[in-house]
């Protein structure tokens, strides 16, 4: 039993070792250092909301609960969809004063 499994490690191993893929798979003398990779691109450091944000655009489909007939997203009144809570602004958005925007204070 011993000698099968030895002979199926020496025919995998032969056989991987021949595929041009497993023998060389950068060009000759190139380095890991010159591939220029950008491990610190944005694409790298999503947050937990930006993921989010891209699976749903991706998707192709709006699920059935978001197209219940009797379901409100917010059933506060006045309040925002994204800021649903009692006493919650609509738009909490405050922009500081300037000269442009001609505050006083």
């Amino acid at each position: 039993m011993a000698r099968y499994y030895l002979l199926l490690l020496i025919l995998f191993s032969y056989l991987f070792a021949s595929l041009p893929a497993f023998a060389h798979p950068l060009r000759p003398n190139t380095h890991m250092s010159d591939l220029n990779l950008n491990w610190s691109s944005d694409e790298f450091n999503l947050s937990y909301e930006e993921h989010t944000r891209r699976v749903l655009a991706n998707s192709r489909y709006i699920g059935y609960a978001a197209l219940r007939r009797d379901s409100v997203p917010c059933s506060y009144r006045g309040a925002s969809y994204y800021n649903c809570r009692p006493g919650a602004h609509a738009n909490p958005y405050s922009r500081g004063c300037s000269a442009i925007t001609r505050c006083r204070g």
